[in-house]
C-alpha cells in the first residue's frame, strides 16, 4: 500500500511501501472446555520496526462473519491476552480495549522476532469461557523452538521473594490443591496486593499440545482437593473464573491455595503473577501432571 501525503493541495506519493496486514484464525485452546465461537487476529506493524504490532482480535459465532460485540467483565477486563514465545521463556499479560464495533485493539512491543502463541481469554454473550491461540511471525522470525524444559521443583527466587509450592506434581483427571507460599527474609510477605481484582493469577500451558488453563487462588479451607474429574461437566469446572474482585489497595496473605484442575497429563508450565509493593511479578515453574 502506498502512502499517501497531501502537500499544497497536491498528491504525492511516497515509495515507503507498509506491510500488508496479516489475518489468522484461533485455535479453541482452553483445556476441558468447548468452543461455541470462532477467534479471529489481524496483525501488522505499527511503522518500520517490525517488533512494534498493532493487533485486531475478534470472535464470533460458528458461521457467521459478525463480530460479537459483548463480553463479561473478569477479572476487571473483558479479554485477558496471554502472549508467550515458542520456547515458553517470554510471557506477556496484556488487556486490549474494545470497540463498539466488536474488534478488540492494541498495539504491543514484541521482545524481540521470533514465533509467538497469543491467548486470547473471555466470556462472549455471557455464555461459555472461550480461549484461542493464534499464531503470530514477528520480524525475520527463526524456526519455531520446541520447549525444552525440565521440572523446577517446588520453589524459586523472584526479586526479593522466595515462591514455595505445597508440591512439584499434578494429578491429571483430579482437582489438585496447590498451595501458594510467597516469603521475604525467611518470613511470609507482608507488602502483597491483589493484581486484577485477584490475589494471583496462575496460567498453565500444557507443553505438548499448548492447551490453556488459567486458575486464580481462593481462601484456605474452602478445599476441592481429591475431586474425581471424570464424568463431570467441566463447564461447571471452570477454574479460572473467581469470585473475587479485590480492591488494589487490598492486603493479600502470604499463603494462597490454587485448585488446579489439569485434565491431559504432561509437562506444564506455569506462569504465576503476583504483586509484591507496587511491581508485579512472574514466578515461571515447570510442573508435571501424572
Amino acid at each position: 500500500m502506498l502512502r499517501e501525503i497531501a502537500l499544497t493541495g497536491t498528491l504525492l506519493f511516497s515509495p515507503v511501501l507498509l506491510a500488508a496486514p496479516i489475518t489468522v484464525s484461533g485455535a479453541f485452546a482452553f483445556q476441558g472446555g468447548q468452543s461455541v465461537t470462532d477467534g479471529h487476529l489481524r496483525y501488522k506493524p505499527t511503522g518500520s520496526d517490525a517488533l512494534d504490532q498493532h493487533i485486531v482480535i475478534w470472535m464470533t459465532a460458528h458461521g457467521s462473519a459478525q463480530p460479537i460485540l459483548s463480553y463479561s467483565v473478569e477479572m476487571t477486563k473483558k479479554l485477558h491476552v496471554i502472549i508467550v514465545d515458542s520456547g515458553l521463556t517470554t510471557f506477556l499479560h496484556i488487556h486490549p480495549t474494545l470497540g463498539t464495533d466488536g474488534l478488540f485493539s492494541i498495539d504491543q512491543r514484541f521482545p524481540g522476532p521470533g514465533t509467538y502463541y497469543l491467548y486470547a481469554d473471555g466470556i462472549p454473550n455471557n455464555g461459555d469461557h472461550q480461549v484461542f491461540r493464534f499464531v503470530l511471525t514477528v520480524g525475520k522470525a527463526p524456526a519455531a523452538r520446541q520447549p525444552a524444559l525440565v521440572p523446577t521443583g517446588r520453589e524459586l527466587m523472584v526479586g526479593p521473594y522466595t515462591v514455595d509450592l505445597s508440591k512439584a506434581r499434578l494429578t491429571a483427571g483430579r482437582v489438585d490443591e496447590l498451595e501458594v507460599g510467597v516469603y521475604e527474609g525467611g518470613a511470609p510477605a507482608k507488602d502483597l496486593h491483589p493484581y486484577l481484582g485477584a490475589p494471583a493469577h496462575a496460567v498453565f500451558l500444557n507443553t505438548r499440545d499448548l492447551t490453556y488453563v488459567h486458575v486464580h487462588p481462593v481462601p484456605e479451607g474452602a478445599s476441592m482437593a481429591g475431586m474425581d474429574m471424570k464424568g463431570m461437566d467441566m463447564k461447571g469446572m471452570d477454574m479460572s473464573v473467581a469470585t473475587m474482585d479485590l480492591p488494589d489497595s487490598a492486603s493479600v496473605p502470604a499463603t494462597m491455595v490454587l485448585h488446579v484442575a489439569v485434565k491431559e497429563p504432561g509437562l506444564y508450565k506455569m506462569w504465576l503473577q503476583f504483586r509484591g509493593g507496587n511491581q508485579l511479578y512472574i514466578a515461571p515453574f515447570v510442573l508435571r501432571a501424572e
